[in-house]
């Protein structure tokens, strides 16, 4: 019997631009580019189309401007199968864009962002639709805060990627908390070190002990992703692999686990299973180009 995996993912919709070159650019200087990727960009919108690849039932929810990198995005949703039904556009405003400087010899990205006073999403009535779970990155604090009260039933995730009050007043209203290291080191105020248990133990219980009912998984880059089963606090590592461009990597884990979850209700697994898709984009430059097959990523976990 095929599982139900209607995802709501409501928030930042963006372009992103990745300029690869050698070296950094120094200022007043010619620098040549050796490629450019052009992908749409955002957390959900990411993890929205890691979904549909999967053959989940992903809904967009956000805000585009109206421009040619907007039909861009629209076009890329169609090709991922993401339903487009409440994503919305405004007329007077551009989509905001990043552009990533991405060097191949140090695996170092730099992003820069101009993000568009775009208008907020007006359409936020989603009753009609039954959802099986709400995927939040913190924007569209409203619409989100809206829609946790009317699917009640839904299982909530956020990515808690900035330290802002509307982020952490969602924090303490979702199912789980999949955050960042420097957001989990700046909430905790505990500084992780490197092979220093008690800093990763101390972190951990310093956040459940603020966000007692929700499940938290910190994600942490090449150190893997701190988690907890039964009371016991648990590290899994990164997949030992060559990254070439890390962009979207965490995206792809916060739809990975999504999707696994919807599956088995099972967080160890699925955790695993994010790890196991995370670890495995990285081996491309940009989000999309990333994004791993369903059945690589259940073979590299099985045999893990």
């Amino acid at each position: 019997m095929r599982v139900s995996m209607k995802v709501l993912c409501i928030g930042h919709v963006a372009f992103d631009v990745t300029l690869e070159m050698s070296g950094y650019p120094v200022e007043n200087t010619r620098n040549e580019i050796n490629n450019i990727v052009e992908n749409g960009g955002g957390t959900v919108a990411n993890s929205a189309c890691l979904l549909g690849k999967w053959k989940a039932e992903p809904y967009i929810c956000g805000v585009v401007g109206y421009d040619s990198n907007s039909e861009k995005i629209k076009k890329e949703f169609n090709n991922f199968k993401v339903n487009m039904d409440f994503l919305e556009t405004d007329y007077e405003k551009k989509t905001s864009v990043s552009y990533i400087i991405l060097n191949p010899q140090t695996k170092s990205r730099t992003i820069l962002s101009k993000k568009s006073d775009l208008a907020p999403i007006k359409k936020n009535d989603y009753n009609k639709i039954p959802i099986d779970m709400i995927m939040l990155d913190g924007f569209e604090y409203p619409t989100a805060i809206k829609t946790l009260k009317s699917c009640q039933t839904a299982v909530s995730i956020l990515d808690a990627g900035r330290v802002t009050k509307e982020v952490l007043d969602l924090c303490s209203k979702v199912n789980f908390i999949i955050c960042s290291k420097e957001f989990a080191e700046e909430v905790s105020g505990v500084k992780i070190v490197s092979g220093d248990t008690k800093t990763i133990a101390d972190l951990y219980q310093a956040l459940k002990k603020r966000f007692m009912k929700q499940e938290i998984i910190v994600t942490l880059e090449a150190d893997g992703a701190l988690y907890s089963v039964d009371g016991h606090i648990k590290l899994i590592p990164a997949l030992k692999i060559d990254a070439k461009d890390t962009t979207g990597a965490g995206d792809i884990f916060h739809g990975a686990f999504a999707y696994q979850y919807l599956q088995t209700r099972n967080i160890e697994q699925s955790v695993k299973f994010a790890n196991v898709a995370a670890g495995l984009s990285v081996r491309n430059v940009g989000s999309k180009n990333s994004f791993p097959e369903l059945d690589e990523v259940k073979k590299y976990y099985e045999q893990v």
